[in-house]
């Protein structure tokens, strides 16, 4: 129900479920009238590819969220220094911001509608996107409903740091493209040159797929991948 909730899919668990369940019944179906194991593997992969599609669209929505912030805090920022208060620049934001923006804010003005306290409500915008900046928002409303204060400055100079963290982040992507795409790239050609080479000539690597020697360099070769993978994940995550 998170997932769903973060990828902004207005699903139950259950239908969800059963949505899956007919599309891999559907592909497994048409898949066995070509072949058995070919039905069967369709469908698997149908089956555990939903909850990954999930985290794809839950990620996409945390990544645009985070690149639309700034904008978002200088809207309730402005808002505030018109004489507005927080609960009417929430609604100005939900209502010119984009998406998912405009969405998470538009469900906390209508949580704080039907009672729910303002500060919870942001700070479940914050945990189901995930957003550390976001809760640097949500801790100076809080603060400043406390002590009072000027907010629209506060959210200014938070706006300006998430600003220029957005900035690097997309500094060091841009830097790290290439090598990205390289490593992708080397990923999938082993497993298209493999898959070519058994077509078009099979006998060619049965050394690799029929001895002990050659199945244990296909294991290490796997796990080398994986441990680059990893290695190259791990320099271009920037952690601030």
């Amino acid at each position: 129900n998170a997932a769903l909730d973060r990828a902004g899919l207005n699903w139950r668990p259950g239908e969800f479920i059963v949505l899956v369940a007919a599309i891999a019944s559907g592909v497994g179906v048409v898949g066995w009238l070509i072949h058995p194991f070919v039905g069967l593997g369709a469908a698997a992969i149908v089956g555990g590819s939903a909850r990954s599609a999930v985290a794809f669209l839950g990620a996409r929505r945390r990544r645009r969220f985070a690149d639309q912030l700034d904008n978002t805090l200088l809207v309730l920022a402005s808002s505030l220094r018109a004489g507005h208060g927080v609960q009417r620049g929430l609604s100005a934001v939900a209502d010119e911001a984009e998406s998912p923006t405009a969405e998470e804010f538009a469900r906390v003005v209508a949580e704080t509608r039907i009672g729910r306290d303002l500060v919870e409500a942001l700070q479940g915008v914050a945990v189901r996107l995930g957003n550390e900046d976001f809760e640097w928002v949500v801790r100076a409303v809080a603060i400043n409903r406390e002590l009072g204060g000027n907010l629209a400055e506060v959210l200014d100079n938070v706006a300006q740091t998430i600003r220029e963290r957005n900035q690097l982040r997309r500094q060091v992507s841009a830097l790290s493209a290439e090598g990205r795409l390289s490593a992708g790239i080397l990923y999938v050609l082993p497993f298209v040159v493999g898959v070519v080479v058994r077509i078009t000539n099979p006998n060619y690597l049965s050394e690799l797929t029929e001895s002990t020697v050659g199945l244990g360099a296909m294991v290490l070769a796997l796990v080398l991948m994986v441990g680059g993978g990893v290695w190259i994940r791990k320099i271009v995550k920037v952690r601030y």
